[in-house]
C-alpha cells in the first residue's frame, strides 16, 4: 500500500520503520524543520520494549541507555533526604527498562528508516478527503496526493486528529499539571552529583536534573496548576516557568535564568481520550491518540507497541483495510486504558499537593525493592509484558 505518516516522532518512525520492513511505501511528512533534539529522559519499559526486542534493536537502545547509579531525592533546600540505587528501580521492571533521552532515540529510528522512505520536514497536512477507496490529500507546499492509507501520528496536538475528527478540546483531558524541560549546555558552578537522577520535590512542584553525555545538564519541571493557560508563546512559556518556580531554592534560580526560551519544552499534562482511534482511511497512533500523559511513564513505549500493533494489522490485509484498522484498536486500547488509570493515579503521587501525601510518597519509593512493596509499584505503574 502507499501510506503517508504525518509526524516524525517516535510513534511516526517506528510506524514507518516497520511499515517499511513489510515492503509498503511510506511518506513521511513532518512540520519541525528538521529532527527535534530536545525534551527529556524516558523510562522505556512495558510492551515497547519487548516489541524492540522483537526487531532486535535492544543492542543500540543499550548504547543510548544512561546508567545513572542512583535517584536522588532531595528537600526543598537540595539536601539529600535520601537515594534509590538505579537496578532497586530496574527490578520492578524485571530488568526489562532503559532511560535516554527521547531524541536519541528519535535518532536511532530515523537513520533506521533511512532512505527507504521519503522524509518531508516543514511539510504539515492542509486538507483530507477520505473515501471508500482512499485518502487525497493536500499538503502545506500546494501538492496533492492519494494515499490507501492516512496516519496521525503527529502526537498530543495532533493536526490530523482535528481534520478527520474535530476540535481537540473534544478529546483533551487536563490533568491539573504542567511540565517544562530544557538542556544546559555549559552547567558549569551548578552543584550537581554526577552520579544521580536529582529529584527536588515540594508540595504541588519537582525540579530534576541529571548530567547527559557532551557534559551538559537535562532538567525536569513539574508542577500542579488548575489553570488553562492555552497556547503561550515560547517567551511567554518561560515567563510562565519563572513565576511557577522563583520561590524554590537548591539551583532552581541559577537554572531559570539559564534557560533559553527558543529551546524550552513546555505544556499541560494531558490525557488523549477517545471513544475510535479511525474513520474510514485515515487511523491515529501515538500520542495522538492514546496519550497516557507524561506522568504515566509509558508514551514512547506504547507509540512503539502502537505502530508495531498497527503494521502487524495492515500486513496481508489485502483491501480489507477497515477491519484491519479495526484489530489494530482492539488489540491496543486495553493496554491504553489501563496505562490511562495509571497516569491519572500518578498524578496524585508523582510531585504530591501535601506534606503528608509527600511523606507517603517516600515512604514507598523508599521500600521500592521490598518483597511487599514492590508487586504495588509493579501495578501502579501498569508495568506488563506483551
Amino acid at each position: 500500500m502507499d501510506i503517508l505518516i504525518s509526524g516524525a516522532g517516535i510513534a511516526g518512525l517506528s510506524l514507518a520503520f516497520a511499515l517499511q520492513s513489510d515492503g509498503h511505501a511510506v511518506t513521511l511528512v513532518e512540520q519541525a524543520p528538521s529532527l527535534r533534539d530536545a525534551g527529556y529522559m524516558l523510562d522505556f519499559f512495558g510492551p515497547g520494549y519487548d516489541v524492540c526486542e522483537a526487531w532486535g534493536l535492544l543492542p543500540v537502545l543499550q548504547d543510548i541507555h544512561y546508567p545513572i547509579a542512583r535517584l536522588a531525592f532531595l528537600d526543598g533546600r537540595g539536601r539529600e533526604k535520601y537515594s534509590v540505587a538505579y537496578p532497586r528501580v530496574r527490578r520492578l521492571f524485571g530488568g526489562r527498562h532503559f532511560n535516554f533521552m527521547r531524541g536519541d532515540l528519535e535518532r536511532l529510528l530515523y537513520d533506521r528508516v533511512g532512505a527507504r522512505v521519503e522524509t518531508r520536514f516543514a511539510t504539515t497536512i492542509e486538507s483530507i478527503a477520505d473515501d471508500a477507496g482512499g485518502v487525497e490529500v493536500t499538503l502545506s507546499d500546494g501538492e496533492r496526493r492519494r494515499f490507501d492509507l492516512m496516519v496521525g501520528a503527529d502526537g498530543v496536538h495532533s493536526n490530523v486528529r482535528e481534520l478527520a475528527f474535530g476540535a481537540e478540546e473534544r478529546f483533551a483531558r487536563f490533568l491539573d499539571h504542567y511540565t517544562a524541560a530544557f538542556i544546559v549546555d555549559d552547567p558549569s558552578g551548578l552543584a550537581v552529583p554526577s552520579d544521580a537522577f536529582s529529584l527536588l520535590t515540594v508540595p504541588g512542584c519537582q525540579v530534576g536534573v541529571y548530567p547527559i553525555r557532551g557534559g551538559r545538564l537535562a532538567t525536569f519541571f513539574l508542577h500542579k496548576d488548575r489553570r488553562r493557560l492555552g497556547t503561550l508563546t515560547t517567551v511567554a512559556a518561560a515567563a510562565e516557568l519563572r513565576r511557577a518556580y522563583q520561590t524554590l531554592d537548591w539551583i532552581v534560580p541559577e537554572l531559570l535564568a539559564r534557560c533559553d526560551p527558543a529551546r524550552l519544552y513546555f505544556d499541560a499534562v494531558w490525557q488523549i481520550v477517545m471513544p475510535r482511534w479511525g474513520s474510514g482511511r485515515v487511523t491515529l497512533v501515538g500520542d495522538a491518540c492514546q496519550c497516557v500523559s507524561l506522568l504515566a511513564g509509558q508514551g514512547a513505549s506504547l507509540a512503539v507497541a502502537g505502530a508495531h500493533t498497527l503494521a502487524t494489522e495492515l500486513r496481508g490485509a489485502g483491501h480489507d483495510v477497515a477491519s484491519a484498522l479495526e484489530r489494530y484498536e482492539r488489540r491496543m486500547r486495553p493496554t491504553v486504558e489501563r496505562a490511562q488509570e495509571a497516569g491519572r493515579t500518578m498524578a496524585r503521587w508523582f510531585a504530591p499537593d501535601g506534606r503528608i501525601r509527600l511523606a507517603v510518597r517516600d515512604l514507598v519509593i523508599r521500600m521500592a525493592s521490598s518483597s511487599l512493596v514492590a508487586p504495588f509499584l509493579s501495578r501502579l505503574l501498569a508495568v506488563e509484558r506483551w
